[in-house]
């Protein structure tokens, strides 16, 4: 049941991280207006959203993985000394 538990609360950690940054990248395209005015702009642009959305999904996989055994370990300690 852990592993179901830490499964879920890595996933909605990296839902909650790309989706900050997705918003964060239209408001900031919004704000100053479209970032490209060719093709190659418009890849270039795609490119940093494609690998931006990987860095964020993969450092907030990392991140989830490690809090979620933090909080384990606090659980665990916190079991053992109140028995």
């Amino acid at each position: 049941m852990k592993i179901v538990k830490g499964a879920l609360f890595v996933i909605l950690v990296v839902a909650l991280a790309v989706g900050a940054f997705n918003l964060i990248f239209v408001a900031v395209s919004g704000y100053f207006g479209p970032f490209y005015e060719s093709e190659a702009d418009q890849s270039r642009n795609f490119a940093i959203w494609l690998l931006g959305n990987a860095g964020v999904g993969l450092l907030s996989v990392v991140m989830g993985v490690v809090l979620y055994r933090r909080y384990l370990r606090h659980a665990n300690t916190t079991n053992t000394t109140n028995t």
